[in-house]
């Protein structure tokens, strides 16, 4: 009899254990990795806006990591990712499968500090020397036919080395002024007319690829109900009013 009844205790246990396993299992959400660049560019915050609610429409949970683009690519061929929130060329990105529809809209532009002439394409980068950010696969590809080239790890980087004379001008988007602003480097400028426009899109890990025709079809009534616009253009008028403010803020610490 105290045999069974030790036995009757122990399975007891046994199956309640199992129960607060399975539950606490099932209260689990699956991560979801994305990687995004480590700048802040309004591109940067729309992606993760716009895929927030994409995603949580899938019931999956979106996680955002800002990452310099070399670790991305570096964590993304050790399979390390689900996915990446946008990018504006379809090279350089191993095993994945492409959105339909564009989420983002990137503008590149030439910035310099002593040199001026007129942009005519990056052919006309050819006779300088010319600074970009490490990693960024679209500027890789973009200068190739480009002589004289010297990289930076990061936007703040590439400034300071354009601002001390070390390269003769830099590419990167229209919106990196900001930091511009927020360095005090008031010799640098952009010059007119841009590089290019062009729209981003959001790239799964080909593992999910049963996933892409659902989260198609959620951004193209995004799209089509135009909260994919919305969200651009209220990101886009925070990202100002914050470069406004930082203006406004160095003029009058410069006034004294």
């Amino acid at each position: 009899m105290r045999r069974q009844t030790s036995w009757l205790l122990s399975m007891t246990a046994l199956i309640a254990g199992l129960t607060m396993s399975t539950t606490t299992w099932a209260r689990e959400e699956p991560r979801f990795d994305i990687a995004f660049p480590d700048v802040n560019r309004p591109s940067t915050a729309a992606a993760q806006k716009i895929l927030l609610i994409a995603y949580a429409q899938m019931g999956i949970k979106a996680n955002f990591i800002a990452m310099p683009a070399a670790r991305a690519m570096s964590m993304w061929s050790a399979g390390k990712l689900d996915a990446f929130s946008a990018k504006i060329i379809d090279s350089g990105l191993p095993d994945s499968v492409k959105s339909s529809v564009p989420i983002i809209l990137e503008e590149a532009v030439v910035f310099t500090s002593r040199k001026n002439f007129t942009v005519d394409g990056y052919d006309s980068l050819k006779p300088y020397l010319v600074g970009y950010v490490n990693g960024v696969t679209y500027f890789e590809d973009r200068l190739k036919n480009v002589p004289q080239k010297e990289t930076a790890p990061n936007l703040e980087s590439l400034f300071r080395k354009l601002d001390a004379g070390r390269t003769d001008v830099a590419v990167d988007s229209r919106f990196a002024f900001c930091l511009v602003q927020k360095l005090g480097l008031n010799h640098i400028r952009i010059l007119e007319p841009s590089l290019e426009r062009r729209p981003g899109y959001h790239f799964l890990h080909s593992r999910h690829q049963h996933l892409l025709s659902k989260l198609d079809d959620i951004l193209q009534a995004m799209e089509k109900d135009g909260s994919i616009k919305r969200i651009q253009e209220e990101v886009m008028q925070e990202y100002m009013t914050q470069c406004t403010d930082l203006s406004e803020n160095k003029r009058k610490k410069a006034a004294g």
